[in-house]
Protein backbone atom coordinates (compact mmCIF):
# COMPACT_ATOMS: atom_id res chain seq x y z
CA UNK A 1 0.00 0.00 0.00
CA UNK A 2 2.72 2.48 0.92
CA UNK A 3 4.37 1.84 -2.59
CA UNK A 4 1.03 2.47 -4.34
CA UNK A 5 0.41 5.66 -1.93
CA UNK A 6 3.75 6.95 -3.33
CA UNK A 7 3.59 6.66 -6.99
CA UNK A 8 0.84 9.85 -7.63
CA UNK A 9 3.58 11.91 -6.28
CA UNK A 10 6.47 10.58 -7.98
CA UNK A 11 4.56 10.85 -11.29
CA UNK A 12 3.50 14.35 -10.44
CA UNK A 13 6.86 15.39 -9.42
CA UNK A 14 8.45 13.71 -12.69
CA UNK A 15 5.48 15.95 -14.17
CA UNK A 16 6.63 19.26 -12.45
CA UNK A 17 10.08 18.57 -13.89
CA UNK A 18 9.33 18.29 -17.39
CA UNK A 19 7.76 21.78 -17.33
CA UNK A 20 9.95 23.01 -15.95
CA UNK A 21 12.87 21.72 -18.17
CA UNK A 22 10.17 22.93 -20.99
CA UNK A 23 10.16 26.62 -19.26
CA UNK A 24 13.84 26.58 -19.32
CA UNK A 25 14.17 25.52 -22.78
CA UNK A 26 11.56 27.95 -24.14
CA UNK A 27 13.27 30.39 -22.06
CA UNK A 28 16.34 29.62 -23.55
CA UNK A 29 15.19 29.60 -27.16
CA UNK A 30 13.41 33.23 -26.43
CA UNK A 31 17.12 34.48 -25.71
CA UNK A 32 18.79 32.91 -28.42
CA UNK A 33 16.10 33.97 -31.10
CA UNK A 34 16.59 37.72 -29.17
CA UNK A 35 20.00 37.51 -29.59
CA UNK A 36 20.48 36.80 -32.98
CA UNK A 37 17.73 39.32 -33.80
CA UNK A 38 19.96 42.16 -31.52
CA UNK A 39 23.27 40.87 -33.65
CA UNK A 40 21.50 41.26 -37.12
CA UNK A 41 20.23 44.52 -36.34
CA UNK A 42 23.89 45.51 -35.33
CA UNK A 43 25.04 44.00 -38.94
CA UNK A 44 22.24 46.60 -40.62
CA UNK A 45 23.16 49.50 -38.61
CA UNK A 46 26.88 49.13 -39.15
CA UNK A 47 26.61 48.18 -42.60
CA UNK A 48 24.79 51.72 -43.47
CA UNK A 49 27.79 53.22 -41.73
CA UNK A 50 30.24 51.00 -43.82
CA UNK A 51 28.54 51.54 -46.61
CA UNK A 52 28.62 55.70 -46.66
CA UNK A 53 32.08 55.68 -45.88
CA UNK A 54 32.88 53.47 -48.86
CA UNK A 55 31.12 55.59 -51.69
CA UNK A 56 32.61 58.50 -50.14
CA UNK A 57 36.11 56.65 -51.33
CA UNK A 58 34.31 55.49 -54.81
CA UNK A 59 33.56 58.93 -55.03
CA UNK A 60 36.73 60.52 -54.28
CA UNK A 61 38.84 57.82 -55.87
CA UNK A 62 38.41 58.04 -59.47
CA UNK A 63 38.89 61.93 -60.01
CA UNK A 64 41.38 62.68 -57.01
CA UNK A 65 43.71 59.66 -58.87
CA UNK A 66 43.05 60.68 -61.99
CA UNK A 67 43.75 64.56 -61.72
CA UNK A 68 46.90 63.79 -59.45
CA UNK A 69 48.58 61.18 -62.16
CA UNK A 70 47.25 62.61 -65.39
CA UNK A 71 45.44 59.92 -68.26
CA UNK A 72 49.01 57.89 -68.50
CA UNK A 73 49.31 57.78 -64.51
CA UNK A 74 45.91 56.84 -64.09
CA UNK A 75 46.36 54.31 -66.51
CA UNK A 76 48.98 52.52 -64.71
CA UNK A 77 47.49 52.62 -61.80
CA UNK A 78 44.46 50.78 -63.23
CA UNK A 79 46.60 48.03 -64.70
CA UNK A 80 48.57 47.38 -61.46
CA UNK A 81 45.59 47.70 -59.33
CA UNK A 82 43.32 45.08 -61.79
CA UNK A 83 45.96 42.56 -62.47
CA UNK A 84 47.20 42.34 -58.45
CA UNK A 85 43.20 41.84 -57.77
CA UNK A 86 43.21 38.99 -60.18
CA UNK A 87 45.92 36.98 -57.87
CA UNK A 88 43.45 36.96 -55.36
CA UNK A 89 40.94 34.43 -56.62
CA UNK A 90 43.83 32.05 -54.89
CA UNK A 91 41.61 32.56 -51.64
CA UNK A 92 39.91 29.75 -53.67
CA UNK A 93 36.53 31.07 -51.73
CA UNK A 94 37.67 28.62 -48.73
CA UNK A 95 36.34 31.26 -46.09
CA UNK A 96 32.51 31.19 -47.41
CA UNK A 97 32.87 27.66 -47.14
CA UNK A 98 33.31 28.07 -43.13
CA UNK A 99 30.33 29.72 -42.40
CA UNK A 100 27.83 27.40 -41.76
CA UNK A 101 29.75 24.49 -40.00
CA UNK A 102 31.44 27.07 -37.76
CA UNK A 103 28.07 28.43 -36.87
CA UNK A 104 26.83 25.42 -35.86
CA UNK A 105 29.12 24.42 -34.14
CA UNK A 106 29.23 27.76 -31.77
CA UNK A 107 25.31 26.97 -31.42
CA UNK A 108 26.41 23.82 -30.05
CA UNK A 109 29.27 25.08 -27.92
CA UNK A 110 31.87 22.79 -29.66
CA UNK A 111 35.03 24.73 -29.20
CA UNK A 112 36.98 21.35 -30.42
CA UNK A 113 35.02 21.77 -33.41
CA UNK A 114 35.29 25.32 -33.93
CA UNK A 115 39.46 24.69 -33.50
CA UNK A 116 39.42 22.06 -36.15
CA UNK A 117 37.26 23.81 -38.55
CA UNK A 118 39.02 27.41 -38.32
CA UNK A 119 43.06 25.43 -38.52
CA UNK A 120 41.33 23.11 -41.55
CA UNK A 121 40.88 26.40 -43.61
CA UNK A 122 43.52 28.67 -42.57
CA UNK A 123 46.12 25.68 -43.52
CA UNK A 124 45.22 25.91 -47.23
CA UNK A 125 45.30 29.41 -47.06
CA UNK A 126 48.62 29.81 -45.56
CA UNK A 127 50.07 27.27 -48.40
CA UNK A 128 48.16 28.99 -50.95
CA UNK A 129 50.20 32.37 -49.79
CA UNK A 130 53.07 30.88 -49.33
CA UNK A 131 52.86 29.27 -53.66
CA UNK A 132 51.93 32.87 -54.50
CA UNK A 133 54.80 34.25 -53.41
CA UNK A 134 57.05 32.23 -54.82
CA UNK A 135 55.18 32.23 -58.65
CA UNK A 136 54.54 35.95 -58.74
CA UNK A 137 56.79 37.99 -56.64
CA UNK A 138 59.92 36.51 -58.84
CA UNK A 139 57.52 36.96 -62.37
CA UNK A 140 56.92 40.86 -61.20
CA UNK A 141 59.87 41.39 -60.07
CA UNK A 142 62.25 40.08 -63.57
CA UNK A 143 59.99 39.73 -66.29
CA UNK A 144 60.09 43.03 -68.48
CA UNK A 145 57.04 45.55 -68.09
CA UNK A 146 56.05 45.99 -71.29
CA UNK A 147 54.97 42.23 -71.30
CA UNK A 148 53.00 42.50 -67.97
CA UNK A 149 51.67 45.86 -68.51
CA UNK A 150 51.85 46.21 -72.49
CA UNK A 151 51.14 49.90 -73.72
CA UNK A 152 50.56 51.20 -70.40
CA UNK A 153 54.54 51.17 -70.19
CA UNK A 154 54.64 53.68 -72.84
CA UNK A 155 53.06 56.70 -70.74
CA UNK A 156 56.27 56.55 -68.96
CA UNK A 157 55.07 56.31 -65.55
CA UNK A 158 57.85 56.34 -62.99
CA UNK A 159 58.06 53.83 -60.26
CA UNK A 160 55.38 51.28 -61.76
CA UNK A 161 57.38 48.03 -60.80
CA UNK A 162 57.81 49.46 -57.42
CA UNK A 163 53.93 49.93 -57.12
CA UNK A 164 53.16 46.23 -59.09
CA UNK A 165 55.52 44.79 -56.20
CA UNK A 166 53.72 46.57 -53.45
CA UNK A 167 50.51 45.32 -54.89
CA UNK A 168 51.18 41.83 -54.88
CA UNK A 169 52.69 41.56 -51.78
CA UNK A 170 49.57 42.62 -50.42
CA UNK A 171 47.35 40.98 -51.74
CA UNK A 172 49.49 37.86 -51.38
CA UNK A 173 49.19 38.60 -47.66
CA UNK A 174 45.60 39.27 -47.35
CA UNK A 175 45.01 35.88 -49.13
CA UNK A 176 45.34 34.36 -45.07
CA UNK A 177 43.44 37.10 -43.68
CA UNK A 178 40.34 36.53 -45.92
CA UNK A 179 38.69 34.64 -43.74
CA UNK A 180 38.36 36.94 -41.18
CA UNK A 181 35.02 38.31 -42.88
CA UNK A 182 33.77 34.73 -43.13
CA UNK A 183 34.35 34.04 -39.77
CA UNK A 184 33.05 36.89 -38.57
CA UNK A 185 30.11 36.38 -40.11
CA UNK A 186 29.75 32.96 -38.83
CA UNK A 187 29.92 33.91 -35.40
CA UNK A 188 27.16 36.95 -36.07
CA UNK A 189 29.91 39.63 -35.28
CA UNK A 190 29.45 41.90 -38.64
CA UNK A 191 29.51 44.76 -37.10
CA UNK A 192 33.27 44.20 -35.83
CA UNK A 193 33.94 44.28 -39.43
CA UNK A 194 31.61 46.96 -40.64
CA UNK A 195 33.24 49.52 -38.28
CA UNK A 196 36.71 48.12 -38.85
CA UNK A 197 36.48 48.83 -42.61
CA UNK A 198 34.52 52.26 -42.36
CA UNK A 199 37.19 53.50 -39.83
CA UNK A 200 39.81 52.71 -42.14
CA UNK A 201 38.18 54.04 -45.09
CA UNK A 202 37.76 57.24 -43.60
CA UNK A 203 41.68 57.40 -43.16
CA UNK A 204 41.75 56.12 -46.38
CA UNK A 205 39.70 59.46 -48.25
CA UNK A 206 42.70 61.58 -45.80
CA UNK A 207 45.39 60.28 -47.03
CA UNK A 208 44.13 60.64 -50.47
CA UNK A 209 43.41 64.15 -50.11
CA UNK A 210 46.68 64.50 -49.00
CA UNK A 211 48.70 62.49 -51.35
CA UNK A 212 46.91 64.41 -54.59
CA UNK A 213 47.77 67.76 -53.58
CA UNK A 214 52.02 66.55 -52.49
CA UNK A 215 52.55 63.87 -54.88
CA UNK A 216 52.43 61.89 -58.60
CA UNK A 217 53.48 59.13 -57.73
CA UNK A 218 51.91 56.14 -58.98
CA UNK A 219 53.32 53.48 -56.12
CA UNK A 220 52.49 55.88 -53.61
CA UNK A 221 48.44 55.70 -54.56
CA UNK A 222 48.78 51.86 -55.35
CA UNK A 223 50.56 51.79 -51.71
CA UNK A 224 47.53 53.63 -50.52
CA UNK A 225 44.21 51.54 -51.84
CA UNK A 226 46.22 48.16 -51.24
CA UNK A 227 48.68 48.71 -47.65
CA UNK A 228 45.34 50.31 -45.96
CA UNK A 229 42.59 47.61 -46.36
CA UNK A 230 45.23 45.01 -45.40
CA UNK A 231 45.78 47.16 -42.14
CA UNK A 232 41.91 47.13 -41.76
CA UNK A 233 41.67 43.30 -42.20
CA UNK A 234 45.08 42.77 -40.16
CA UNK A 235 43.37 44.23 -37.02
CA UNK A 236 40.24 42.83 -37.46
CA UNK A 237 41.98 39.61 -37.75
CA UNK A 238 43.87 40.00 -34.58
CA UNK A 239 40.93 41.54 -32.35
CA UNK A 240 39.28 38.26 -33.28
CA UNK A 241 41.55 35.54 -32.54
CA UNK A 242 42.60 37.61 -29.14
CA UNK A 243 39.22 36.79 -28.06
CA UNK A 244 39.20 33.37 -29.12
CA UNK A 245 42.43 31.77 -28.43
CA UNK A 246 41.37 28.22 -28.30
CA UNK A 247 40.45 28.41 -32.17
CA UNK A 248 44.93 28.81 -32.15
CA UNK A 249 45.10 25.27 -30.42
CA UNK A 250 44.00 22.16 -32.33
CA UNK A 251 45.08 18.38 -30.54
CA UNK A 252 42.88 16.83 -33.13
CA UNK A 253 44.33 13.88 -36.51
CA UNK A 254 41.67 15.19 -39.31
CA UNK A 255 42.53 19.13 -39.82
CA UNK A 256 43.67 18.33 -43.24
CA UNK A 257 40.51 15.80 -43.98
CA UNK A 258 38.51 19.07 -43.05
CA UNK A 259 40.38 20.89 -45.17
CA UNK A 260 39.76 18.97 -48.51
CA UNK A 261 36.18 19.25 -47.61
CA UNK A 262 36.45 23.04 -47.05
CA UNK A 263 38.30 23.43 -50.27
CA UNK A 264 36.22 21.37 -52.56
CA UNK A 265 33.44 23.52 -50.83
CA UNK A 266 35.34 26.58 -51.22
CA UNK A 267 36.20 26.23 -55.12
CA UNK A 268 32.02 25.85 -55.44
CA UNK A 269 31.79 29.02 -53.48
CA UNK A 270 34.12 30.48 -55.56
CA UNK A 271 32.41 29.42 -58.31
CA UNK A 272 29.17 30.56 -57.51
CA UNK A 273 31.10 34.26 -57.34
CA UNK A 274 32.49 34.07 -60.80
CA UNK A 275 28.56 33.65 -61.53
CA UNK A 276 28.38 37.89 -61.62
CA UNK A 277 30.97 37.76 -64.04
CA UNK A 278 29.33 35.52 -66.09
CA UNK A 279 25.88 37.53 -65.84
CA UNK A 280 27.60 40.88 -65.94
CA UNK A 281 30.85 41.18 -67.53
CA UNK A 282 30.81 38.77 -70.19
CA UNK A 283 28.13 40.11 -72.00
CA UNK A 284 29.10 44.00 -71.47
CA UNK A 285 32.31 42.69 -73.54
CA UNK A 286 30.61 40.64 -75.99
CA UNK A 287 28.70 43.60 -77.12
CA UNK A 288 31.52 46.01 -77.05
CA UNK A 289 32.60 44.19 -79.73
CA UNK A 290 29.22 43.59 -81.76
CA UNK A 291 27.49 46.81 -81.36
CA UNK A 292 28.73 50.40 -81.81
CA UNK A 293 30.69 52.44 -79.51
CA UNK A 294 27.73 54.60 -78.69
CA UNK A 295 25.33 51.11 -77.84
CA UNK A 296 28.09 49.49 -75.89
CA UNK A 297 28.99 52.39 -73.57
CA UNK A 298 25.11 52.92 -72.50
CA UNK A 299 25.23 49.26 -72.09
CA UNK A 300 27.82 49.00 -69.81
CA UNK A 301 26.25 52.26 -67.79
CA UNK A 302 22.68 50.36 -67.79
CA UNK A 303 24.33 47.15 -66.13
CA UNK A 304 25.94 49.60 -63.56
CA UNK A 305 23.18 51.12 -62.72
CA UNK A 306 20.95 48.10 -61.96
CA UNK A 307 24.10 46.59 -59.95
CA UNK A 308 23.96 49.46 -57.65
CA UNK A 309 21.23 48.59 -55.84
CA UNK A 310 21.04 44.90 -56.19
CA UNK A 311 24.72 45.36 -54.19
CA UNK A 312 23.17 47.30 -51.04
CA UNK A 313 20.67 44.74 -50.71
CA UNK A 314 23.01 41.92 -50.71
CA UNK A 315 24.98 43.42 -47.78
CA UNK A 316 21.87 43.75 -46.18
CA UNK A 317 21.07 39.90 -46.27
CA UNK A 318 25.16 38.91 -45.40
CA UNK A 319 23.82 38.90 -42.13
CA UNK A 320 20.70 36.14 -42.53
CA UNK A 321 23.89 33.38 -43.49
CA UNK A 322 24.68 33.09 -39.90
CA UNK A 323 21.63 33.62 -37.97
CA UNK A 324 20.12 30.95 -40.33
CA UNK A 325 22.40 28.29 -39.24
CA UNK A 326 22.74 29.26 -35.62
CA UNK A 327 18.70 28.83 -35.60
CA UNK A 328 18.44 25.81 -37.57
CA UNK A 329 21.72 24.35 -35.17
CA UNK A 330 19.66 25.03 -32.06
CA UNK A 331 16.27 23.62 -33.92
CA UNK A 332 14.45 27.09 -34.01
CA UNK A 333 12.63 25.96 -36.63
CA UNK A 334 9.73 28.48 -36.17
CA UNK A 335 12.44 31.25 -35.86
CA UNK A 336 13.41 30.21 -39.62
CA UNK A 337 9.94 30.25 -40.62
CA UNK A 338 9.45 33.23 -40.11
CA UNK A 339 12.61 34.61 -41.54
CA UNK A 340 11.63 33.18 -44.95
CA UNK A 341 8.19 34.74 -44.70
CA UNK A 342 9.25 38.19 -43.69
CA UNK A 343 12.42 38.17 -45.84
CA UNK A 344 9.65 37.16 -48.90
CA UNK A 345 7.86 39.99 -48.12
CA UNK A 346 10.55 42.37 -47.78
CA UNK A 347 12.77 41.11 -50.64
CA UNK A 348 8.91 41.47 -52.70
CA UNK A 349 7.96 45.18 -51.57
CA UNK A 350 11.75 46.31 -51.93
CA UNK A 351 12.64 44.72 -55.67
CA UNK A 352 9.06 45.90 -56.26
CA UNK A 353 9.61 49.29 -55.57
CA UNK A 354 12.79 49.03 -57.60
CA UNK A 355 11.17 47.71 -60.52
CA UNK A 356 8.48 50.58 -60.41
CA UNK A 357 11.14 52.99 -59.53
CA UNK A 358 13.06 51.97 -63.04
CA UNK A 359 10.13 51.58 -65.12
CA UNK A 360 9.07 55.29 -64.62
CA UNK A 361 11.67 56.91 -63.41
CA UNK A 362 15.19 55.28 -64.98
CA UNK A 363 15.43 57.65 -67.85
CA UNK A 364 15.83 60.56 -65.64
CA UNK A 365 17.98 58.67 -63.06
CA UNK A 366 20.85 57.92 -65.50
CA UNK A 367 20.29 61.05 -66.77
CA UNK A 368 21.02 62.43 -63.37
CA UNK A 369 24.05 60.58 -62.77
CA UNK A 370 25.19 61.06 -66.13
CA UNK A 371 24.47 64.75 -66.17
CA UNK A 372 23.42 64.38 -70.13
CA UNK A 373 20.37 63.53 -71.61
CA UNK A 374 19.80 60.01 -72.52
CA UNK A 375 17.08 57.29 -73.96
CA UNK A 376 15.73 54.37 -72.11
CA UNK A 377 12.68 52.83 -73.91
CA UNK A 378 9.64 51.65 -71.49
CA UNK A 379 10.65 48.02 -72.52
CA UNK A 380 14.52 48.35 -71.78
CA UNK A 381 13.56 50.56 -68.03
CA UNK A 382 11.02 47.42 -67.49
CA UNK A 383 13.35 44.59 -67.89
CA UNK A 384 15.95 46.61 -65.94
CA UNK A 385 13.79 47.16 -63.28
CA UNK A 386 11.93 43.29 -63.33
CA UNK A 387 16.41 42.22 -63.22
CA UNK A 388 16.46 43.78 -59.72
CA UNK A 389 13.49 42.65 -58.52
CA UNK A 390 14.65 39.08 -59.10
CA UNK A 391 18.16 39.10 -58.34
CA UNK A 392 17.19 40.40 -55.02
CA UNK A 393 14.69 37.07 -54.90
CA UNK A 394 17.31 34.78 -55.98
CA UNK A 395 20.20 36.45 -53.81
CA UNK A 396 17.53 35.98 -50.72
CA UNK A 397 17.12 32.30 -50.99
CA UNK A 398 20.69 31.54 -51.89
CA UNK A 399 22.38 33.26 -48.73
CA UNK A 400 19.35 31.04 -46.46
CA UNK A 401 20.26 28.19 -48.46
CA UNK A 402 23.90 28.77 -47.28
CA UNK A 403 22.67 28.87 -43.84
CA UNK A 404 20.47 25.92 -44.29
CA UNK A 405 23.44 23.82 -45.26
CA UNK A 406 23.44 23.70 -48.25
CA UNK A 407 26.08 25.10 -50.34
CA UNK A 408 26.61 22.63 -52.54
CA UNK A 409 23.14 22.47 -54.51
CA UNK A 410 22.78 26.54 -54.36
CA UNK A 411 26.05 27.18 -56.01
CA UNK A 412 25.29 24.48 -58.43
CA UNK A 413 21.78 26.34 -59.03
CA UNK A 414 23.44 29.68 -59.34
CA UNK A 415 26.51 28.65 -61.27
CA UNK A 416 24.33 26.48 -63.84
CA UNK A 417 21.98 29.71 -64.45
CA UNK A 418 24.97 31.79 -64.90
CA UNK A 419 26.48 29.38 -67.79
CA UNK A 420 23.20 28.67 -69.31
CA UNK A 421 22.78 32.92 -70.26
CA UNK A 422 26.43 33.14 -70.89
CA UNK A 423 26.03 30.74 -73.69
CA UNK A 424 23.39 32.48 -75.38
CA UNK A 425 24.86 35.76 -74.66
CA UNK A 426 26.05 35.67 -78.41
CA UNK A 427 22.38 34.61 -80.12
CA UNK A 428 20.52 36.94 -78.00
CA UNK A 429 22.51 40.16 -78.89
CA UNK A 430 22.05 39.06 -82.73
CA UNK A 431 18.83 38.82 -82.64
CA UNK A 432 17.44 41.43 -80.56
CA UNK A 433 20.25 43.45 -79.40
CA UNK A 434 19.93 45.42 -75.66
CA UNK A 435 16.33 44.56 -74.85
CA UNK A 436 17.10 40.56 -75.95
CA UNK A 437 20.00 40.51 -73.47
CA UNK A 438 17.66 41.84 -70.47
CA UNK A 439 15.30 39.74 -70.65
CA UNK A 440 17.48 36.53 -71.52
CA UNK A 441 18.83 37.60 -67.89
CA UNK A 442 15.82 37.95 -66.06
CA UNK A 443 14.58 34.36 -68.18
CA UNK A 444 17.80 32.67 -66.63
CA UNK A 445 16.40 33.28 -63.22
CA UNK A 446 12.44 32.74 -63.80
CA UNK A 447 13.05 29.84 -64.81
CA UNK A 448 16.36 28.17 -63.18
CA UNK A 449 16.70 29.54 -59.52
CA UNK A 450 13.87 31.55 -58.78
CA UNK A 451 12.36 28.13 -58.27
CA UNK A 452 14.76 25.73 -57.29
CA UNK A 453 16.11 27.68 -54.24
CA UNK A 454 13.14 27.92 -52.62
CA UNK A 455 12.71 24.39 -52.83
CA UNK A 456 16.07 23.78 -51.09
CA UNK A 457 14.47 25.70 -48.40
CA UNK A 458 11.20 23.85 -48.42
CA UNK A 459 13.36 20.63 -48.11
CA UNK A 460 15.39 21.63 -45.48
CA UNK A 461 13.39 23.15 -42.29
CA UNK A 462 12.95 20.38 -39.95
CA UNK A 463 15.62 18.36 -40.75
CA UNK A 464 19.11 17.67 -38.63
CA UNK A 465 22.03 20.00 -38.92
CA UNK A 466 24.64 18.85 -40.10
CA UNK A 467 27.27 17.87 -37.08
Amino acid sequence: MTIEHNQPEVVLGAEAGDDHLARQHMAEAIAHRQQRRERVTWAWSTSVVSKIATISVQVLAVPLVYRALGEGGYAAYAAVTASAGLIGVLNLGIGGSLVTPIAEAAARSDKRRQALLVQAGLGPLILLFLLGLIVFIPIVASFPLSLLFGKVVTSGSPGLRLAALIAVSATLISIPLSAIVFLRQAYQEMHFTNLIAAGFNLCLCVALLLAAQRSTSVALFVSLFVLIPLGASTLNHWLFFSRRPFLLRTKGQRVWGESRQLLADGIRFLGAGFSNVLIFQWPVYWVARSLPPTSSSFFAICVQATILPIGSVYGFLQPLWSSTADALARGDHGSLNGQIRRGRAVIVAIGGGAFFTMLFFGERIVHLWLRKPVTLDWLERGLMGMYILLAMWEYFHFIMALGMGRLREATKDVFQRSIGFALVVPLLTSIGGINALWAGMCCSILFWTAWRLPRLLHTDVGRTPHG
